[in-house]
């Protein structure tokens, strides 16, 4: 079965696409992965399952041409708005995801995530639906190496995401 891309992400080519992840360099707590968007939501409300409350909400959305020239953008990058929801309970993360999961994974341009507020752990759903995460205790790491394969994911020594093709 082919890779499966949020609809509102546009890329020439899925063949070298592969729900997969990489722990990340030296610290073994940090991990990215690519998971195709009928896995995507799965995976997302099983690790906030998994993390320790209160939790965190952050969407990141792209400023708009004129806010960009207010910021005097000269070197051709995006500047985003950022929008956060403190101290949330599970099903507070839950009811987020439920209404607005689909609209967030589809969406080419919106980023988001979910931390733990004492914990540490986080979620970071970044540009092309790449996620980075980090699980402070070990407990979450071996919860997330678990959930990423039941979801499909295999390690890679290097993976390929969408920003390589």
């Amino acid at each position: 079965m082919d890779f499966e891309l949020p609809l509102g992400i546009d890329i020439p080519d899925v063949s070298g696409l592969k729900d997969g992840f990489e722990i990340s360099g030296d610290d073994s707590r940090c991990m990215t992965a690519v998971l195709g968007a009928d896995k995507l939501g799965g995976f997302i409300r099983s690790f906030t399952d998994a993390m320790e409350g209160p939790i965190f909400f952050f969407l990141e959305l792209p400023c708009t041409p004129d806010e960009e020239k207010e910021l005097e953008n000269t070197d051709g990058g995006s500047h985003y708005r950022l929008y956060y929801l403190d101290n949330c309970t599970k099903p507070v993360i839950r009811a987020i995801l439920k209404a607005y999961g689909s609209l967030l994974i589809n969406d080419g341009l919106c980023r988001f995530g979910f931390g733990g507020n004492e914990s540490g752990d986080e979620i970071y759903v970044q540009s092309y639906k790449v996620m980075s995460i980090y699980c402070a205790g070990e407990k979450l790491k071996a919860e997330t190496l678990r959930l990423l394969k039941k979801h499909g994911a295999e390690e890679q020594k290097t993976l390929v995401t969408p920003w390589d093709i």
